[in-house]
Protein backbone atom coordinates (compact mmCIF):
# COMPACT_ATOMS: atom_id res chain seq x y z
CA UNK A 1 0.00 0.00 0.00
CA UNK A 2 1.09 3.46 -0.93
CA UNK A 3 2.56 5.69 1.92
CA UNK A 4 2.58 9.07 3.19
CA UNK A 5 5.55 11.14 3.92
CA UNK A 6 5.12 14.11 6.16
CA UNK A 7 8.45 15.77 6.76
CA UNK A 8 8.99 19.27 8.93
CA UNK A 9 11.80 21.47 9.27
CA UNK A 10 12.30 22.99 12.21
CA UNK A 11 14.57 26.03 13.63
CA UNK A 12 15.97 28.28 11.64
CA UNK A 13 13.02 29.48 9.41
CA UNK A 14 15.18 31.79 7.32
CA UNK A 15 16.26 28.80 5.39
CA UNK A 16 13.17 27.32 4.62
CA UNK A 17 12.84 28.89 1.78
CA UNK A 18 15.70 27.56 -0.40
CA UNK A 19 16.16 23.89 1.23
CA UNK A 20 15.89 20.71 -1.01
CA UNK A 21 14.75 17.59 -0.07
CA UNK A 22 15.94 14.40 -1.69
CA UNK A 23 14.83 10.68 -1.02
CA UNK A 24 16.46 8.01 -2.57
CA UNK A 25 14.65 4.24 -2.20
CA UNK A 26 18.49 1.87 -0.63
CA UNK A 27 16.09 -0.86 -2.18
CA UNK A 28 15.27 0.39 -5.92
CA UNK A 29 17.45 3.15 -6.00
CA UNK A 30 14.41 5.78 -6.87
CA UNK A 31 15.30 9.06 -6.35
CA UNK A 32 13.20 12.01 -6.00
CA UNK A 33 13.41 15.73 -5.00
CA UNK A 34 11.26 18.68 -2.98
CA UNK A 35 11.36 21.56 -1.60
CA UNK A 36 9.16 22.26 1.14
CA UNK A 37 6.64 24.87 1.81
CA UNK A 38 7.85 28.56 3.52
CA UNK A 39 6.97 27.06 6.70
CA UNK A 40 8.87 23.97 6.43
CA UNK A 41 6.31 21.64 5.89
CA UNK A 42 6.56 19.01 2.75
CA UNK A 43 4.23 16.06 2.37
CA UNK A 44 4.50 13.27 -0.22
CA UNK A 45 1.60 11.12 -1.01
CA UNK A 46 1.99 7.35 -2.73
CA UNK A 47 5.81 6.97 -1.83
CA UNK A 48 6.72 3.28 -1.47
CA UNK A 49 7.21 2.08 2.38
CA UNK A 50 10.37 1.36 3.29
CA UNK A 51 14.14 2.36 3.76
CA UNK A 52 15.13 6.10 2.43
CA UNK A 53 18.00 7.94 2.20
CA UNK A 54 16.92 11.47 3.27
CA UNK A 55 19.70 14.48 2.52
CA UNK A 56 18.55 18.21 2.65
CA UNK A 57 20.31 20.63 1.27
CA UNK A 58 20.91 24.03 1.07
CA UNK A 59 22.45 26.69 -1.70
CA UNK A 60 24.64 28.13 1.03
CA UNK A 61 26.01 25.01 2.97
CA UNK A 62 28.91 23.02 1.57
CA UNK A 63 27.58 20.48 3.70
CA UNK A 64 23.96 19.03 3.69
CA UNK A 65 21.57 20.15 6.51
CA UNK A 66 20.53 16.87 7.12
CA UNK A 67 21.95 13.39 5.80
CA UNK A 68 20.44 10.18 7.30
CA UNK A 69 18.01 7.07 6.52
CA UNK A 70 14.75 7.22 7.17
CA UNK A 71 11.92 4.13 7.82
CA UNK A 72 8.62 5.03 5.73
CA UNK A 73 5.61 2.69 7.50
CA UNK A 74 3.37 0.99 5.48
CA UNK A 75 0.45 2.88 7.29
CA UNK A 76 -2.25 4.68 6.57
CA UNK A 77 -0.94 7.39 9.32
CA UNK A 78 1.65 10.18 7.53
CA UNK A 79 4.80 8.76 8.63
CA UNK A 80 6.30 12.09 10.77
CA UNK A 81 10.19 13.17 10.18
CA UNK A 82 11.23 16.33 11.78
CA UNK A 83 14.52 17.85 9.99
CA UNK A 84 16.15 20.11 12.82
CA UNK A 85 17.55 23.32 11.07
CA UNK A 86 20.23 24.77 13.77
CA UNK A 87 20.74 28.54 13.47
CA UNK A 88 24.49 28.33 13.64
CA UNK A 89 24.57 26.49 10.09
CA UNK A 90 24.09 29.75 8.83
CA UNK A 91 26.44 32.01 10.73
CA UNK A 92 28.80 33.82 8.38
CA UNK A 93 27.62 31.95 5.89
CA UNK A 94 27.08 33.78 2.08
CA UNK A 95 23.91 36.08 1.94
CA UNK A 96 21.12 33.87 0.85
CA UNK A 97 19.46 34.24 -2.87
CA UNK A 98 16.15 34.98 -2.32
CA UNK A 99 14.36 34.12 -5.83
CA UNK A 100 11.56 36.41 -6.79
CA UNK A 101 8.62 33.56 -6.34
CA UNK A 102 9.60 29.57 -6.53
CA UNK A 103 6.41 27.84 -7.29
CA UNK A 104 7.75 24.69 -7.68
CA UNK A 105 6.44 23.28 -4.80
CA UNK A 106 2.65 24.63 -4.79
CA UNK A 107 3.57 23.02 -8.67
CA UNK A 108 4.49 19.86 -7.96
CA UNK A 109 1.27 19.51 -5.10
CA UNK A 110 -1.27 20.86 -7.60
CA UNK A 111 0.19 18.34 -10.25
CA UNK A 112 -0.27 15.56 -7.61
CA UNK A 113 -3.63 16.18 -6.72
CA UNK A 114 -4.60 16.46 -10.02
CA UNK A 115 -3.28 12.93 -11.17
CA UNK A 116 -4.62 11.83 -7.81
CA UNK A 117 -8.16 12.95 -8.30
CA UNK A 118 -8.27 11.95 -12.17
CA UNK A 119 -9.36 8.63 -11.55
CA UNK A 120 -11.81 9.64 -9.07
CA UNK A 121 -13.87 11.51 -11.80
CA UNK A 122 -15.23 8.23 -13.51
CA UNK A 123 -17.69 6.85 -11.31
CA UNK A 124 -21.03 5.90 -12.99
CA UNK A 125 -24.74 7.00 -11.43
CA UNK A 126 -25.37 4.88 -8.32
CA UNK A 127 -21.79 3.25 -7.98
CA UNK A 128 -20.36 3.00 -4.96
CA UNK A 129 -18.03 5.70 -3.51
CA UNK A 130 -15.59 3.50 -1.54
CA UNK A 131 -13.77 4.46 2.04
CA UNK A 132 -10.42 4.32 -0.25
CA UNK A 133 -11.87 7.07 -3.03
CA UNK A 134 -13.49 9.12 0.00
CA UNK A 135 -9.81 9.48 1.79
CA UNK A 136 -8.07 10.00 -1.57
CA UNK A 137 -10.48 12.76 -2.46
CA UNK A 138 -9.56 14.28 0.97
CA UNK A 139 -6.56 14.23 0.69
CA UNK A 140 -6.62 15.75 -2.79
CA UNK A 141 -8.53 18.02 -1.58
CA UNK A 142 -6.11 19.36 1.46
CA UNK A 143 -2.84 19.33 -0.93
CA UNK A 144 -5.29 21.78 -3.08
CA UNK A 145 -5.92 24.00 -0.37
CA UNK A 146 -2.31 24.08 0.86
CA UNK A 147 -1.02 24.78 -2.73
CA UNK A 148 -3.63 27.87 -2.72
CA UNK A 149 -2.43 29.10 0.33
CA UNK A 150 1.06 28.66 -0.80
CA UNK A 151 0.70 30.18 -3.49
CA UNK A 152 -1.10 33.68 -2.00
CA UNK A 153 1.67 34.09 0.24
CA UNK A 154 4.17 33.67 -2.63
CA UNK A 155 2.93 36.12 -5.01
CA UNK A 156 1.23 38.87 -2.73
CA UNK A 157 3.39 42.11 -2.88
CA UNK A 158 6.31 41.91 -0.21
CA UNK A 159 7.59 45.33 -1.01
CA UNK A 160 10.87 46.51 -2.00
CA UNK A 161 12.75 45.21 1.52
CA UNK A 162 15.07 42.51 1.43
CA UNK A 163 15.45 41.00 4.28
CA UNK A 164 18.18 38.94 3.66
CA UNK A 165 20.69 41.74 2.90
CA UNK A 166 19.18 42.97 5.88
CA UNK A 167 19.76 40.14 8.29
CA UNK A 168 23.31 39.61 7.09
CA UNK A 169 23.82 42.73 7.70
CA UNK A 170 22.65 42.84 11.31
CA UNK A 171 24.87 39.54 11.82
CA UNK A 172 27.94 41.65 9.86
CA UNK A 173 27.66 44.17 12.34
CA UNK A 174 27.34 41.86 15.30
CA UNK A 175 30.94 40.17 14.91
CA UNK A 176 32.24 44.13 14.30
CA UNK A 177 31.00 44.75 17.48
CA UNK A 178 32.50 42.21 19.12
CA UNK A 179 35.42 42.34 17.58
CA UNK A 180 35.60 45.72 18.21
CA UNK A 181 35.02 45.45 21.63
CA UNK A 182 37.71 42.86 22.59
CA UNK A 183 40.26 44.64 20.48
CA UNK A 184 39.11 47.78 22.47
CA UNK A 185 39.62 45.64 26.19
CA UNK A 186 42.97 44.47 24.70
CA UNK A 187 44.19 47.73 23.37
CA UNK A 188 43.12 49.50 26.46
CA UNK A 189 45.45 46.71 28.92
CA UNK A 190 48.11 47.19 26.61
CA UNK A 191 48.11 50.65 27.35
CA UNK A 192 47.45 50.63 30.34
CA UNK A 193 50.67 47.94 31.31
CA UNK A 194 52.71 50.30 29.28
CA UNK A 195 51.73 53.37 31.30
CA UNK A 196 52.31 51.49 34.33
CA UNK A 197 55.51 50.09 33.37
CA UNK A 198 57.16 52.97 31.61
CA UNK A 199 55.75 55.12 35.11
CA UNK A 200 57.42 52.43 37.28
CA UNK A 201 60.55 52.51 35.52
CA UNK A 202 61.39 56.15 35.64
CA UNK A 203 59.97 56.52 38.62
CA UNK A 204 62.23 54.17 40.14
CA UNK A 205 65.56 56.11 38.48
CA UNK A 206 64.31 59.74 39.74
CA UNK A 207 63.90 58.27 43.27
CA UNK A 208 67.55 56.39 43.17
CA UNK A 209 68.71 59.77 41.51
CA UNK A 210 67.40 62.09 44.85
CA UNK A 211 68.49 59.36 47.06
CA UNK A 212 64.98 58.52 48.72
CA UNK A 213 64.72 57.28 51.71
CA UNK A 214 62.64 53.88 51.89
CA UNK A 215 59.01 54.80 53.36
CA UNK A 216 58.89 57.44 50.49
CA UNK A 217 60.00 54.83 47.69
CA UNK A 218 57.73 52.22 49.33
CA UNK A 219 54.63 54.62 49.33
CA UNK A 220 55.52 55.62 45.53
CA UNK A 221 56.06 52.38 44.36
CA UNK A 222 52.58 51.17 45.98
CA UNK A 223 50.84 53.37 43.89
CA UNK A 224 52.36 51.93 40.95
CA UNK A 225 51.96 48.83 42.20
CA UNK A 226 48.19 49.24 42.85
CA UNK A 227 48.19 50.29 39.05
CA UNK A 228 49.62 47.12 37.74
CA UNK A 229 47.00 45.26 39.35
CA UNK A 230 44.20 47.18 38.20
CA UNK A 231 45.09 46.82 34.84
CA UNK A 232 41.64 44.70 33.93
CA UNK A 233 39.43 47.30 35.83
CA UNK A 234 36.97 49.08 33.78
CA UNK A 235 37.66 52.79 33.38
CA UNK A 236 36.16 54.43 36.11
CA UNK A 237 37.93 52.29 38.78
CA UNK A 238 41.57 52.40 36.99
CA UNK A 239 41.41 56.53 35.83
CA UNK A 240 40.43 56.95 39.45
CA UNK A 241 43.39 55.21 40.83
CA UNK A 242 45.76 56.96 38.07
CA UNK A 243 44.55 60.43 39.10
CA UNK A 244 45.05 59.56 42.37
CA UNK A 245 48.71 58.32 41.80
CA UNK A 246 49.68 60.85 39.57
CA UNK A 247 48.74 63.60 42.54
CA UNK A 248 51.10 61.77 45.23
CA UNK A 249 53.51 60.98 42.78
CA UNK A 250 54.14 65.00 42.39
CA UNK A 251 53.79 65.57 45.82
CA UNK A 252 56.46 62.76 46.31
CA UNK A 253 58.87 64.31 44.15
CA UNK A 254 58.58 67.86 45.31
CA UNK A 255 58.99 66.61 48.64
CA UNK A 256 62.30 64.99 47.31
CA UNK A 257 63.33 67.99 45.51
CA UNK A 258 63.36 70.13 49.14
CA UNK A 259 65.83 67.53 50.59
CA UNK A 260 68.17 68.28 48.02
CA UNK A 261 71.47 70.54 48.88
CA UNK A 262 70.62 73.05 46.62
CA UNK A 263 67.45 73.96 46.89
CA UNK A 264 66.08 71.07 44.37
CA UNK A 265 66.25 73.38 41.72
CA UNK A 266 68.81 70.84 39.64
CA UNK A 267 67.09 67.64 40.77
CA UNK A 268 64.10 69.45 39.07
CA UNK A 269 65.04 70.38 36.69
CA UNK A 270 66.71 66.84 35.28
CA UNK A 271 65.39 65.44 32.47
CA UNK A 272 64.14 62.22 33.96
CA UNK A 273 62.28 64.15 36.92
CA UNK A 274 60.57 66.52 33.60
CA UNK A 275 59.70 63.63 32.17
CA UNK A 276 57.85 61.56 35.37
CA UNK A 277 56.04 64.97 36.92
CA UNK A 278 54.58 65.56 32.87
CA UNK A 279 53.02 61.93 33.00
CA UNK A 280 52.08 62.50 36.64
CA UNK A 281 50.61 65.86 36.18
CA UNK A 282 48.42 64.50 32.79
CA UNK A 283 47.13 61.71 35.52
CA UNK A 284 46.19 64.05 37.19
CA UNK A 285 44.39 66.79 35.48
CA UNK A 286 42.55 63.86 33.54
CA UNK A 287 41.12 63.04 36.20
CA UNK A 288 38.39 59.89 37.14
CA UNK A 289 37.02 58.99 33.05
CA UNK A 290 34.03 57.62 31.86
CA UNK A 291 34.77 55.80 28.82
CA UNK A 292 37.61 53.93 27.01
CA UNK A 293 38.02 56.19 24.48
CA UNK A 294 38.98 59.17 27.23
CA UNK A 295 40.99 56.79 28.95
CA UNK A 296 42.68 56.52 25.80
CA UNK A 297 42.94 60.13 24.96
CA UNK A 298 44.82 60.74 28.26
CA UNK A 299 47.64 58.08 27.54
CA UNK A 300 48.10 60.07 24.11
CA UNK A 301 48.40 63.41 25.78
CA UNK A 302 51.02 61.63 28.82
CA UNK A 303 53.10 60.51 25.82
CA UNK A 304 53.15 63.95 23.85
CA UNK A 305 54.10 65.66 27.87
CA UNK A 306 56.24 62.64 29.22
CA UNK A 307 57.93 61.89 25.54
CA UNK A 308 57.43 58.01 24.16
CA UNK A 309 56.90 55.13 26.00
CA UNK A 310 58.39 52.99 23.58
CA UNK A 311 61.73 54.15 22.56
CA UNK A 312 63.92 52.07 24.37
CA UNK A 313 62.77 49.06 23.35
CA UNK A 314 62.17 49.69 19.75
CA UNK A 315 65.14 52.24 19.41
CA UNK A 316 66.77 51.88 15.85
CA UNK A 317 70.41 51.29 16.18
CA UNK A 318 72.86 53.36 15.26
CA UNK A 319 74.37 52.79 11.91
CA UNK A 320 78.27 50.17 12.07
Amino acid sequence: MPATLNLQMQGHTLAFRDAEVHLTNQATGATMTRRPFLDGSLVVRDIDPGVWQLKVTHPNLTLPIDNRPIRIFDQRPPTLIPVPVPADLFRDSPIRDIPDADLGPVQTLATSARDRAAPLGAKASGEVIRASDWNGLVGTVTDLANAVLQLASLVSPRGHDHPEIAEKIAEVQGNLRRFAESFGHSLLELRREIEAGTLHQRLTDVLTKGQAGTVLKDRLNGRVLDLHRSLQGDTVLFSQQLSSAGSDIITGVHELATQQSDGGAAFLADPQVKQVLAMAGTYFEAGTQTRQESELQTYRKSTVNGGPKLGAVFAIPPAV
